[in-house]
């Protein structure tokens, strides 16, 4: 089944998708005033932004929530929110060329088009559209058609495509910027990255000359970027058994972070003990994994995310 949409300012502040007749209603939001989407199908629920067509919530059925979403985020039009899965683009980190321009692209801080819903026995399609305007182009002077497509069932799948409709090739970096809902950091690990090289953001002095050996544990403020990875990785909950499988075969950038006390308590956006129960681990191509995208050439990157127990089968 297609659903036709109407567009977002004709909408409530929420738009709910339920079930398999897809019955459409408004609902008040608790956004304070973004638009989003809240989905419902027998396998999961899921929350999403027209703002950078931003998935903020995602739980399969039985399971507790895959992302971690700040209750201290901030909901107002063009400013990042602090939780689900950004998507950094068309650079990651810093602009390579003028540091005050806002980190991490624009891609996340505008508003995408919700261009059409399917929907079957195995849940919900959104695609989302996002192209160059005025704006865009007056930080970045290239012309882009972009596409998110997310479907939800018992996994969470992103495809993220970029298309060049400039008459030059461009070059660009991006990220899947996902937050992780835990127990306990302390008591988490990430698996899939030993014997991976990686740059210390906090000792970058040292370069990519260290070598993860073993799974990834917590005990400290952890930033670190990870260059010629697998893209598949799982986080390991001690207490809960409960793991996040990730999956990103095109994406050979990772990067895990956890904030910790200190660099917590200077985040307006995150409540002071939230640390204990995020964490980020982004897929994506940034540094020197640069994505050089021809004329008229298009590009896509996948994510799947699900959570599973040790007795279920992996994605």
């Amino acid at each position: 089944m297609v659903v036709t949409i109407s567009p977002p300012e004709k909408l409530d502040k929420t738009t709910v998708v339920r079930g398999l007749s897809c019955e459409w209603r408004g609902q008040t939001t608790e956004y304070e005033g973004q638009p989003v989407l809240v989905i419902e199908n027998k396998h999961c629920r899921a929350v999403i932004a027209y703002q950078g067509a931003q998935v903020l919530e995602f739980q399969r059925r039985g399971h507790a929530p895959l992302l971690w979403l700040s209750e201290a985020s901030n909901f107002l039009p063009k400013r990042a929110i602090r939780g689900g899965i950004p998507l950094c683009f068309p650079w990651f980190g810093q602009h390579p060329t003028d540091p005050s321009i806002l980190s991490h692209g624009f891609a996340r801080n505008l508003p995408w088009t919700l261009y059409h819903v399917t929907e079957d026995d195995s849940g919900h399609v959104l695609t989302f559209t996002f192209r160059d305007n005025e704006e865009t182009r007056a930080i970045w002077p290239h012309a882009f058609n972009a596409m998110l497509e997310i479907r939800l069932g018992q996994s969470l799948e992103l495809k993220f495509s970029v298309a060049n409709v400039d008459k030059k090739p461009f070059d660009f970096t991006f990220a899947f910027h996902s937050y992780f809902a835990v127990d306990q950091i302390t008591e988490t690990k990430v698996v899939g990255l030993e014997n991976t090289p990686f740059l210390d953001q906090l000792a970058p002095e040292k370069g990519f000359h260290q070598l993860e050996r073993f799974p990834i544990e917590f005990h400290a403020e952890t930033d670190r970027i990870y260059q010629r990875a697998t893209g598949e990785y799982q986080i390991v909950q001690e207490h809960s058994k409960q793991r996040a499988l990730i999956d990103a075969p095109d994406c050979s950038s990772a990067i895990v972070w956890n904030p910790w006390i200190e660099k917590t308590a200077r985040l307006g956006d995150m409540d002071k003990d939230a640390w204990q129960n995020m964490l980020c681990v982004e897929c994506g191509k940034i540094g020197a994994e640069v994505v050089t995208l021809g004329v008229s050439k298009v590009v896509s990157f996948t994510l799947t995310l699900a959570s599973s127990f040790p007795e279920e089968s992996l994605i």
